[in-house]
């Protein structure tokens, strides 16, 4: 299970890929992609729906 980037929740259904920028891995859960739920790397350079 990994916690999602967004709403904080633990899942099993995500999807987790690398910022363009600083490499630091996001994982998003079912319900915050499929909502477009916003969300911001850490790094703050990488945003998106």
């Amino acid at each position: 299970m990994k916690r999602c980037s967004t709403c904080g929740r633990l899942t099993k259904e995500y999807a987790e890929f690398p910022c363009p920028e600083c490499s630091e891995k996001t994982v998003r859960c079912h319900h915050c992609r499929e909502i477009r739920n916003p969300y911001k790397c850490k790094c703050g350079n990488f945003e998106g729906p």
